[in-house]
């Protein structure tokens, strides 16, 4: 059991103050555990509502099954939105307005997975299938709608004409998993690999209509016999065919991130040092890297705490979609920096990093949160 009251904060939202608490059933033959549930209660001063409830169970019914499931609500005033793919920019020269970077929109969702065991650990083999519905309404509940003569507003005219840019994304996402991690929630050793298709479609319910991939492999490599120095990376690629969709949907990150809000590119996430949804698109191209040194470990009474620092650099090439990635001027974005990350009885994982780049002309981007990146 963990629990506690916690202040938070990134450069894009602001001071955030909320609770967030994690339940634990544990197994001697279950790893990580056998069940979970954690909740999450969550505001910032920039006004972002980040609320959820989830709950994940393995071996359901003894049977090789696993169930992830969470409903929630977002909402967000100040999001970013700096133009199309690569060709991006947030100069703040060009802005006629003090909102001409930034759209508002609300965000109630729920989303329901189910994994199929094939083989156990150390080489463990898994088929997934999952549902998310996200219903997307711009505006806040005191005024619908974007901020008037913001550059979203113009690029994403058409959209907002089509009930207010209001709908469901109903989308559905099969794929397969391939995992040796020696643990799932904070790696020292092992790889885990994924694919998958996704799919929105009005065939169940959808307002929007779209295809996706998504591959991701992750690989973690102990320099030392104790595991006190691990270098950590990710790369991903991700891919949407589909006209006239919402932002974020195109901004979201396929495969079993569809728990997560992951997006990409910009944020505390997957692009760290920029501002968040920097660089939107349909095609993502990811690497990420960190070298992470465990340099204190210490026990209160019965609970382990880990000390971790570590070193990141996170670069992507992102174009607007497929029928521009031959004619965008393409070049890497990149971030890096370093942090902390404090591990609670290995499972709970508060991070602390801090990101430069040189599209933010290195000005410090500043990220608290709970859990690590991958």
């Amino acid at each position: 059991l963990a629990g506690i009251p916690f202040v938070n904060y990134t450069s894009d939202d602001g001071v955030g103050f909320g609770a967030v608490g994690k339940i634990y059933w544990k197994s001697k033959t279950i790893k990580p555990y056998r069940y979970s549930i954690d909740a999450q209660i969550f505001i910032t001063t920039n006004w972002v509502h980040s609320h959820y409830v989830r709950f994940d169970a393995l071996d359901v019914f003894d049977l090789p099954l696993r169930i992830r499931a969470n409903a929630g609500f977002y909402a967000v005033v100040s999001e970013n939105y700096c133009g199309k793919g690569s060709q991006a920019n947030c100069n703040p020269q060009l802005a006629t307005n003090s909102q001409y970077y930034q759209y508002r929109y609300m965000e109630p969702y729920g989303i329901l997975e189910a994994r199929w065991k094939l083989r156990e650990l150390p080489h463990k083999i898994e088929l997934m299938a999952s549902w998310r519905g996200s219903y997307y309404i711009p505006g806040t509940f005191q005024q619908l709608g974007p901020y008037p003569d913001s550059l979203y507003a113009k690029d994403f005219a058409y959209e907002l004409s089509q009930n207010g840019g209001r709908g469901l994304s109903s989308v559905f996402q099969a794929g397969a998993m391939f995992d040796s991690r020696d643990n799932e929630p904070s790696p020292t050793e092992g790889y885990w690999i994924e694919g998958s298709v996704r799919n929105a479609s009005e065939i169940w319910g959808s307002t929007w209509k779209y295809v996706g991939f998504n591959f991701t492999a992750r690989g973690y490599l102990p320099f030392d016999h104790g595991h006190r120095v691990v270098l950590a990376g990710q790369t991903m690629f991700d891919g949407m065919i589909g006209a006239n969709v919402p932002l974020e949907e195109i901004v979201r990150v396929g495969g079993s991130f569809a728990t997560e809000r992951y997006i990409a590119f910009g944020g505390s996430l997957i692009g760290r040092g920029l501002r968040e949804e920097y660089y939107p698109g349909r095609v993502k191209i990811i690497e990420q890297l960190e070298l992470r040194y465990r340099f204190i470990d210490f026990k209160i009474k019965s609970e382990q705490f880990d000390i971790t620092a570590a070193t990141f650099a996170d670069a992507g090439i992102i174009s607007w979609d497929f029928s521009q990635f031959d004619k965008d001027t393409l070049q890497t974005e990149v971030g890096f920096g370093g942090g902390l990350r404090v591990a609670w009885n290995h499972n709970f994982i508060v991070r602390f990093d801090v990101g430069v780049s040189p599209e933010e002309q290195y000005s410090p981007r500043f990220y608290l949160k709970v859990g690590n990146v991958f």
